[in-house]
C-alpha cells in the first residue's frame, strides 16, 4: 500500500458518520433483505442484522454502527482500504441517510388469529418435532397460536402480570422470523412455575419446546422449572467487562427472584459459546450456573429431530 495515501480528518469524520443501513440502502440496496418494520438482513450474511441505527453479526458476536466498522470487522479490510472506499462513495454521491424508527414509541398489537391452528400444529410436531401435547398446552395458554394473515406461528412474551407484551412469528413454509413490531425484548417468550428455584434459558422458542418435548419423551415432568427464551438478545462489547446480560434474562431475574439454579441451553456454535461465557462471567457470583449447551448438534431442536428420526429408524426395522 502506497504510504501517499491517506485522508483528511474532515473527510474520515464523514466516513464515520455513515451507518451500515444508510450504506446498502445508499450504495448496495439490491443486497438488502427487509425482515420486518425496522429490522434488515443482506442476501451475503444471514446473521448480519440491522435495526435502530446499529448492526450485530451474530454468527461472529460483532457489532457496531457504522459502515467502516462492518468494513473492519466482518470484511476484514484494513482501516484505510475502508476510510478511502466509503469517502470515495460519499464523495460520488451523497448519502441519504435512513433515521431509524425505534419499536419504542410503536404500539405493540398482537396478529390476528387464525380460526384454527392446523397449519402450526403441522410445522411444529412434524417438521420441528415437539410433542403434540406440548404444542397444545401453549396454545390453551395462548402462548401461541396460527396467524391469521400468513399462517405463520405467533409466540408471546408476558411480563410479570401477564400482559402480552412480545411477539415473534416463524413462517411455516419458510426459515423467515422477525419480532412483531412494538415487542419488549425484556419479556421474552417464557413459562414459568412459581414453586420452582430453577431457570432453563433458550436462545429461541422453538428450542425451549423442543427441551420440554425430550423431557417428556424421557418421562419426565416438563412443567416442573421455569423456562425462558432470550431472542438472541445480547449485548455486543469488545471485552468480556464491557457486556451486559441479555435484557430478557436480567428482566425475568429481577421478577422472579426465587431463581437459584440457572441452566444455560444456549447454541452449540460461536455466538451462543459467547453469550453463555457472558452471562456466566456476569452472573456467577450470584447463582449456580451450568451449561447445558448441546456438544453433537447445533441447537437443542437439532437434537431433537436428530433423537426423533434415528428413534423411527430404528421402529422400522
Amino acid at each position: 500500500m502506497s504510504s501517499k495515501r491517506k485522508i483528511s480528518k474532515s473527510d474520515l469524520n464523514e466516513v464515520r458518520k455513515l451507518d451500515l443501513l444508510s450504506y446498502f440502502l445508499n450504495y448496495d440496496p439490491h443486497e438488502l433483505i427487509r425482515n420486518g418494520c425496522n429490522d434488515y438482513t443482506t442476501k451475503t450474511h444471514s446473521s448480519l442484522h440491522m435495526s435502530n441505527g446499529l448492526w450485530c453479526y451474530w454468527s461472529d458476536t460483532k457489532g457496531g454502527y457504522s459502515a467502516l466498522d462492518y468494513f473492519i470487522k466482518v470484511e476484514n479490510w484494513e482501516f484505510l482500504d475502508a476510510a478511502l472506499y466509503l469517502n470515495s462513495l460519499i464523495k460520488n454521491k451523497k448519502p441519504v441517510i435512513k433515521i431509524s424508527n425505534s419499536n419504542k414509541n410503536v404500539p405493540f398489537r398482537l396478529p390476528n388469529r387464525n380460526e384454527n391452528n392446523a397449519k402450526v400444529l403441522e410445522y411444529l410436531t412434524k417438521e420441528r418435532c415437539i410433542d403434540k401435547e406440548i404444542v397444545n398446552y401453549c396454545i390453551k395458554n395462548n402462548l401461541l397460536y396460527e396467524c391469521q394473515k400468513d399462517h405463520s406461528v405467533i409466540f408471546v412474551g408476558y411480563d410479570y402480570r401477564h400482559y402480552p407484551r412480545y411477539a415473534a412469528k416463524r413462517a411455516t413454509n419458510s426459515s423467515f422470523k422477525m419480532d412483531i413490531a412494538g415487542s419488549k425484548k425484556a419479556n421474552s417468550f417464557n413459562i414459568v412455575n412459581d414453586k420452582s428455584n430453577k431457570l432453563y434459558v433458550f436462545e429461541s422458542s422453538i428450542d425451549l419446546l423442543s427441551y420440554l418435548t425430550l423431557l417428556k419423551n424421557s418421562g419426565k415432568e416438563y412443567l416442573n422449572d421455569n423456562y425462558l427464551s432470550i431472542v438472541g438478545a445480547s449485548t455486543i462489547g469488545n471485552k468480556i467487562e464491557e457486556t451486559t446480560i441479555p435484557i430478557a434474562l436480567k428482566t425475568f431475574l429481577d421478577y422472579n427472584k426465587n431463581i437459584q439454579e440457572i441452566f444455560l441451553c444456549l447454541d452449540n456454535d460461536k455466538a451462543g459459546k459467547d453469550t453463555t461465557n457472558k452471562i456466566i462471567y456476569h452472573l456467577n457470583n450470584k447463582y449456580k450456573m451450568h451449561i447445558r449447551s448441546p456438544i453433537k448438534c447445533k441447537d437443542i431442536n437439532e437434537l431433537l429431530i436428530h433423537k426423533t428420526k434415528k428413534k423411527e429408524n430404528v421402529h422400522q426395522i
